[in-house]
């Protein structure tokens, strides 16, 4: 009888402990898929670059796993959704958009990091075929969908250079940025002098 219950608390022991490990890899999701306009509430499971506990922008370059509230699951195709909001396991919200209404082509899931009356900052997330590492690339648009950078983020002080040659003031400027948000901020300094 002892060794039963034993086997039985181990078994149900085993089983809350893995879903509870399970759970931590799903994050909660709101996304709308391009086949129609209803929101979608579920979980998306992580795609972590060290651990699956914590988010990295992998999940949604890839085929995603959503789990509904009832724990069902289903796949989603990253060129299927128009729009995914991920918060991740700081709360913080993830946001990425359908390339197809803010780029000429469809590239996959985009990242807006400004979007102005005049210019426009997209990050786009890349898996080269063969290639070890995912890329990060950055597309730099007006107001027209016309694309006036793309590339690599290590390229991007040289094509902000060119992008401010009638500014002195941004060019200068443009030195000191390293982060995104200082060079949101340019952004939002040449969009003004539009």
């Amino acid at each position: 009888m002892k060794t039963k219950f034993i086997l039985l608390f181990s078994l149900i022991s085993a089983f809350l402990f893995s879903q509870q490990k399970d759970d931590k890899n799903f994050f909660p999701v709101e996304y709308i898929l391009k086949s129609s306009q209803d929101t979608i509430k579920a979980k998306v499971r992580n795609v972590g670059k060290f651990s699956n506990k914590k988010y990295y922008f992998a999940t949604i370059m890839f085929k995603m796993k959503m789990r509904d509230s009832d724990g069902n699951e289903s796949w989603v195709q990253p060129d299927d959704i128009k729009y995914i909001k991920i918060t991740d396991e700081n709360n913080l919200k993830h946001e990425y958009f359908a390339s197809s209404e803010r780029l000429p082509k469809e590239q996959g899931l985009i990242e807006v990091l400004y979007e102005g009356k005049n210019i426009n900052w997209y990050k786009d997330y890349h898996n080269p075929t063969l290639a070890m590492q995912l890329q990060i690339k950055g597309y730099i648009t007006d107001n027209n969908k016309n694309i006036l950078y793309w590339g690599f983020f290590d390229d991007l002080k040289r094509k902000f250079k060119i992008i401010f040659k009638d500014y002195p003031d941004l060019q200068l400027r443009l030195k000191s940025a390293n982060t995104e948000e200082d060079f949101v901020k340019l952004l939002r300094l040449y969009d003004a002098k539009q």
